[in-house]
């Protein structure tokens, strides 16, 4: 099974860059094709043009292919007259003939030897010139335009993918391709120096070592072989720079240097395409494809192109932009593939979320009931230390004074109708717990008033609070009930008192202040506190008043009654419950 899924994915592979080199060169073809004139010109072709001239209707002109620079023509008959590269010039005839043998003389240098002069009709050497004109200039400037705008492009978007060595790389391949097709097609005529072919073939190895960093940073960059890569040019450019002090010509070295470069880089190209196949066989079988289409060009142009009867378009100049495309291609089927996997990711992650806020929300209901019940076992334990403390202590004492025979019946009853009064406040405290403090004081005093009714004692109740009123929570109302307690109890059984009276208003920074007063006989407190009673009645109230963050004071006078001021904390206390 793993030998023909082998051999089936070379053949894939063989198909796609057979496939690609047929569509380039397809193209080339059909497009050189087209550029070609519909006749050959032939008949105007010099010398075998001179004996056309004479019976030419018509303007003459004079046309040379293949021109590097200037040139002078000149044929007997005629006026000398200077060509130039893919231009179509006017003859004139000459009043006395000179010779009889025509000469091209190229005035920068030697003449191509692949130059063919041509005299005749102007108009039709006129439109071989635009051909020509066309195919060496006009797609050169088309080929520089587009790869230093795709170049510049890639190198300015470089933030929005966060500096993408690929793209760097390749924005820098297309700049100098772009620099070298110029300098190859203008650079001789443009910048006549001494030092320009070091400039000019600087700049085609820098552009293959670019190259080959390109396909390092598409198949996974490696260190070493990146800066193995820049060494080989390093030294290139060395032995140029030696050659140019030297004097020595480059014609001898760079073909062989430019076979040597173009070896190591489809070398480099397919074993580093060849390893990223084992990850990602799609896109390198497509990128080995468009490098070998643009190797084959350049190699067409040095090596296999005969030197033409007429002018051919090189294939390196029609490479860069159908192999651009080639590549836009490819960034955009792995912008896809990218896309994909983003969406795909997102869903997953889309569904971790939502599964963790399931988990989350399953965790705070959990903890939610963890509270609750943590919180009702904590009611629970209180209500117990409650009962304990109040009916439970009340109800032991009695019984050790009633084994002791230490009580008589009256004494009997009063504790334990305070047991019963502890009760009823618990409960009270239960069922009224977080209510408004009006309503609370109201039910205590509508439980209380019966009981001191049968006593003969009135029970007022006055509250001047703002509606709403503030709440107390369940502790500090019992607290406050039993206060409110001892204090009736102590004004019902040491004060002989016949009106108890409960006032509720508000007080400074967020406090209440509850008063209960009645018209007994009084005492005086700086006498009672530390009296051996004080402990069951002052110091109960005053330890209820520490329970509930609040203070009280005893204003009393002999003959006059007694006044409890107890002043409770709101604004505090309800936000610590906050």
């Amino acid at each position: 099974m793993n030998i023909v899924s082998r051999l089936t994915g070379w053949r894939r592979a063989v198909a796609i860059i057979v496939g690609a080199q047929l569509l380039f060169w397809g193209a080339y073809a059909l497009i050189v094709a087209g550029l070609r004139p519909v006749g050959t010109l032939e008949e105007y072709r010099l010398p075998v043009a001179r004996a056309l001239l004479a019976s030419e209707p018509g303007k003459i002109g004079g046309y040379a292919l293949g021109l590097s620079g200037p040139a002078v023509l000149r044929i007997p008959g005629w006026q000398p007259v200077v060509l130039y590269p893919a231009q179509a010039s006017l003859l004139s005839r000459a009043e006395t003939t000179v010779g009889n043998e025509w000469s091209l003389t190229c005035l920068t240098s030697p003449c191509p030897k692949a130059a063919i002069a041509y005299a005749g009709s102007f108009d039709r050497l006129s439109e071989a010139a635009a051909r020509e004109r066309f195919q060496r200039f006009d797609m050169v400037w088309l080929v520089v335009a587009t790869e230093l705008m795709m170049g510049a492009a890639l190198l300015v978007l470089l933030p929005v993918n966060r500096f993408s060595r690929l793209q760097c790389v390749t924005g820098l391949l297309l700049i100098l391709v772009g620099i070298d097709a110029w300098l190859t097609t203008f650079g001789v005529e443009n910048l006549p120096y001494a030092w320009f072919p070091l400039l000019r073939y600087g700049t085609e190895y820098l552009m293959l070592t670019v190259a080959a960093l390109a396909v390092n940073a598409f198949a996974d960059w490696r260190s070493r072989e990146a800066w193995a890569t820049c060494g080989c040019f390093i030294v290139t450019f060395a032995i140029l720079l030696v050659m140019m002090i030297a004097g020595a010509d480059f014609a001898t070295i760079v073909p062989w240097f430019d076979a040597i470069a173009l070896t190591l880089l489809l070398g480099y190209g397919v074993v580093t395409l060849l390893r990223m196949g084992r990850t990602a066989p799609g896109p390198a079988i497509r990128v080995l494809a468009i490098l070998l289409v643009a190797l084959a060009s350049i190699g067409f142009d040095l090596f296999l192109l005969p030197p033409p009867t007429g002018f051919a378009l090189q294939a390196s100049v029609l490479a860069p932009p159908l192999t651009m495309l080639g590549i836009l291609f490819e960034i955009g089927l792995q912008g896809h593939r990218l896309n994909q996997e983003a969406e795909g990711e997102r869903s997953d992650l889309e569904r971790q979320v939502l599964e963790q806020d399931a988990s989350l929300l399953r965790s705070s209901q959990l903890l939610r009931h963890q509270e609750r019940v943590i919180a009702i076992d904590a009611e629970r334990q209180r209500l117990l230390r409650d009962m304990h403390d109040g009916v439970g202590g009340v109800l032991t004492h009695m019984l050790l004074d009633v084994r002791g025979n230490r009580l008589n019946s009256l004494e009997i009853e009063q504790g334990l109708q305070s047991a019963v009064d502890d009760l009823r406040n618990m409960a009270s405290a239960i069922d009224a717990g977080n209510e408004p403090i009006d309503e609370a004081l109201a039910l205590f005093r509508e439980r209380m008033a019966g009981r001191l009714a049968r006593s003969g004692i009135t029970l007022d109740y006055r509250c001047t609070l703002p509606i709403p009123a503030p709440s107390l929570d369940v502790r500090r109302l019992l607290s406050l009930y039993r206060l409110l307690q001892e204090g009736i109890s102590n004004s019902v059984r040491h004060a002989a008192a016949t009106t108890i009276e409960l006032a509720v208003k508000p007080g400074e920074d967020g406090t209440i202040l509850v008063m209960l007063s009645d018209d007994g006989m009084g005492f005086e407190p700086e006498s009672a506190s530390g009296a051996a009673g004080e402990g069951r009645g002052l110091a109960n109230m005053r330890r209820r008043a520490d329970q509930m963050g609040g203070r009280i004071e005893i204003e009393s006078v002999p003959g006059r009654g007694t006044q409890l001021i107890l002043t409770i904390p709101i604004i505090a206390a309800t936000t610590r419950k906050a």
